[in-house]
């Protein structure tokens, strides 16, 4: 295979768009989004090119209420930002060899987890 293929976009299903995509600006210190259909669909990119669709909730049975899938972004001083800038509460943390990893959930309900450490590690550089 010669192909290359990249990410276009991901996909999140809130209750609430536009708080959703104010959310995501500041959780990415950054980055823009506007509305891209009729219905109020709005697609939020990143100043680190990570493309994120933003949908109303279509019900609110699981699994398709999940939102993302445990999105996992990486950060020094993450601890702080997430209980200090974004006001949540940590959930669990875990000790990776390269630092802490820490979990909470947003305000749709939607778990991240966030490494406190810049390196690619040995989940994602092999």
């Amino acid at each position: 295979m010669s192909n290359l293929v990249f990410l276009d976009h991901i996909e999140a299903h809130v209750e609430d768009i536009a708080e959703y995509c104010k959310f995501l600006v500041k959780i990415f210190q950054g980055g823009r989004y506007k509305v891209i259909s009729d219905t109020g669909v709005s697609m939020f990119v990143s100043n680190g090119g990570i493309n994120i669709e933003v949908k109303k909730k279509k019900t609110s049975n699981l699994p398709n209420s999940t939102g993302f899938c445990n999105p996992c972004l990486r950060m020094e001083n993450a601890k702080n930002f997430i209980e200090n800038e974004l006001g949540f509460k940590i959930e669990n943390t875990i000790n990776n060899t390269e630092g802490d990893c820490y979990f909470f959930t947003d305000h749709e309900g939607i778990a991240w987890h966030v490494k406190d450490y810049l390196v690619r590690d040995q989940y994602i550089n092999w």
